[in-house]
């Protein structure tokens, strides 16, 4: 999964603006011969819009009229004082950039009042392009509704699946799931959240990049049944360099021009006729039939540069690979592709990596996942990326060896 957008909510996620609205809150009550709240009190009342701050703010059931005349009075007040005790929480500014200069489309999703909105980023954050800013604006509904995040991913043409919201209350992580992306909650702003499998949960800015950069796998394992020889690559490109959901998606790399070479004599084989797309059913069906399963080395990466080079990948989790291998007992080979998939296994198993074209004996014991002994041998193939400086031809001789005989 490749994060590519991240909507971040304003007060407290990005801002501590609880003071400010504080004041201009007390202000329009102390106009109306009301008392004051405490800042306590404040916290458990932001975060559904400037009118219902308001309303909560001056007792019970307020009427409209009353509402209105004393939403004028703080907007007036707030307005003239916005940004007097207002500060952006230690490290989002460097988050900020940091993320922008990785590429990021950055976006924030308010239910404070736009112009407030607007403001606040640009005297807070003024060398940051953020790519939308959205507030509350007349005729458009308050988060948890989901229309907010429509209109960034529209604004910025992205997809759920590369989004995610970043926010500090329920309501943030229940527009992130009404609109069908990812959230993450952080535990610094005016609300302390449980962790919950509906959301990441991070403590500091710190945990926050870390959540932000990393990369979950796209993929499931292929294991079909009766699988003899596990293929292992590193990771999955992003997204927008695939040509299909499935293994080896990047239409420039040569893995599926080489299995089309050794069993069809064609190395276009697996290529959908006049299109720049490999037939992801026919390599389906074909990989089941002949024994073959796939998945990548690692389960979560950090990605050091948007491309599709392993030499820019930060493995942060380990495949359990006896976990795997527990699922497919026939197998008695793994083919890893590439010097990252090689080493990142040899570590795991606890061996050293094979030469590009050889392969070293491994015994795999007992292990929580209820793996037996037993006797694989582990082969490190040239790397299928078309940089690797090898003709396809000798990529598929060297692939052959651990092919032939073996299905």
């Amino acid at each position: 999964m490749t994060t590519r957008t991240i909507i971040f909510d304003l007060d407290g996620t990005l801002l501590d603006t609880l003071e400010d609205l504080a004041t201009a809150v007390d202000h329009a009550l102390a106009l109306r011969g009301l008392p004051p709240h405490t800042l306590e009190e404040y916290r458990t009342m932001v975060g559904h819009g400037v009118r219902n701050l308001v309303r909560q703010a001056l007792g019970p059931a307020p009427d409209d009229a009353v509402v209105d005349a004393a939403l004028a009075d703080f907007k007036a007040y707030y307005t003239a004082h916005i940004d007097e005790r207002t500060r952006p929480y230690p490290g989002i500014p460097e988050l900020l950039r940091t993320l922008h200069a990785r590429g990021f489309a950055l976006a924030i999703a308010s239910n404070k009042f736009q112009e407030g909105t607007e403001r606040l980023a640009a005297r807070f954050f003024p060398g940051i392009p953020f790519a939308v800013i959205l507030g509350n604006r007349p005729g458009f509904p308050l988060k948890p509704d989901p229309e907010i995040i429509g209109e960034v991913l529209r604004r910025t043409g992205s997809a759920p699946a590369d989004a995610v919201m970043v926010g500090d209350s329920r309501t943030d992580m229940q527009t992130a799931a009404n609109g069908g992306i990812r959230g993450i909650a952080v535990n610094w702003g005016y609300r302390t959240l449980a962790p919950s499998d509906a959301y990441t949960l991070v403590d500091s800015v710190a945990g926050l990049e870390r959540a932000l950069l990393t990369e979950r796998h796209p993929f499931q394992p292929f294991l079909p049944e009766g699988a003899r020889i596990l293929f292992l690559g590193s990771f999955p490109p992003g997204a927008h360099r695939w040509s299909m959901p499935f293994y080896y998606p990047n239409f420039q790399n040569d893995f599926w021009r080489i299995l089309g070479l050794i069993f069809f004599q064609d190395p276009a084989h697996f290529i959908l006729p006049g299109q720049k797309r490999f037939d992801e059913g026919a390599i389906r069906a074909f990989c089941r039939a002949q024994g073959l399963a796939f998945y990548d080395t690692a389960t979560e990466v950090v990605r050091l540069k948007d491309n599709a080079s392993d030499a820019f990948l930060e493995v942060v989790t380990p495949t359990d690979i006896p976990a795997l291998l527990a699922r497919i007992p026939a197998c008695r080979d793994i083919v890893v592709t590439g010097e990252k998939a090689a080493r990142t296994l040899a570590a795991t198993l606890g061996c050293p990596p094979p030469p590009v074209g050889g392969s070293v004996e491994v015994t795999l014991g007992s292990s929580p996942a209820g793996t037996t002994p037993r006797a694989l041998t582990l082969w490190r193939m040239p790397s299928t990326s078309r940089a690797y400086p090898l003709p396809l031809e000798k990529k598929a001789k060297e692939y052959r060896k651990v092919l032939e005989g073996r299905i």
